[in-house]
C-alpha cells in the first residue's frame, strides 16, 4: 500500500458560503489558495501570501483577507489534517475547521482581547494532482539517468 501525501484540498462549508481550494504544491512550484467567502468574488493567494504552520493537529494554512494600517486585520485559516492516499488517482474525504480571525489594530476600540475567532466546519476531499510539468520533468530525469549509466 502506497503512502502518498495529497497536495490538493477542496473544501466547503455545509451552506456552500465558504469554499477553499488549496494546493500545497502547484504547477508553478508554490502554494496556492483560492478562497470564496459568501457571494463575493474568489480571491487568489499564492506563494508567501499563503502561510503554513505544522502542528500536532495538522497543518494550519493562513491567508490575510483584510488589512488596514489603523483598525486591524482579518485572516482566514484552515486546519489540514495528515492524510495518506493509496495511489495517485485516490482521494479521501474529511471534515475540518476554518477559523476567521479578527485582529484589533492601534485605533480599534480599547479592549483587553486583541483577537476574536469564528469557527466554521468544512468538509471536502484530499487528492494528489500532477502538474503539467511533472511528466516532462519525469521524462527528463529518466533520460538523464539512462545517459549517466
Amino acid at each position: 500500500m502506497a503512502n502518498l501525501q495529497p497536495n490538493r484540498f477542496v473544501l466547503q462549508s455545509s451552506n456552500g458560503q465558504i469554499k477553499v481550494d488549496y494546493e500545497s504544491t502547484s504547477f508553478i512550484g508554490q502554494r496556492i489558495l483560492n478562497l470564496t467567502l459568501g457571494s463575493g468574488p474568489t480571491r487568489h493567494f499564492v506563494g508567501s501570501q499563503v502561510r503554513t504552520l505544522d502542528t500536532e493537529m495538522g497543518t494550519l494554512v493562513t491567508v490575510t483577507t483584510h488589512i488596514t494600517v489603523d483598525t486591524g486585520a482579518t485572516s482566514f485559516s484552515v486546519l489540514i489534517p495528515d492524510v495518506s492516499l493509496k495511489s495517485i488517482g485516490d482521494h479521501e474525504t474529511f471534515a475540518t475547521e476554518a477559523i476567521v480571525t479578527t485582529h484589533s489594530g492601534p485605533n480599534s476600540p480599547p479592549t483587553a482581547v486583541h483577537e476574536t475567532y469564528q469557527f466554521v466546519p468544512l468538509q471536502g476531499t484530499a487528492s494528489f494532482v500532477l502538474s503539467l510539468f511533472e511528466p516532462v520533468f519525469s521524462a527528463f530525469l529518466k533520460n538523464a539517468k539512462r545517459d549517466a549509466a
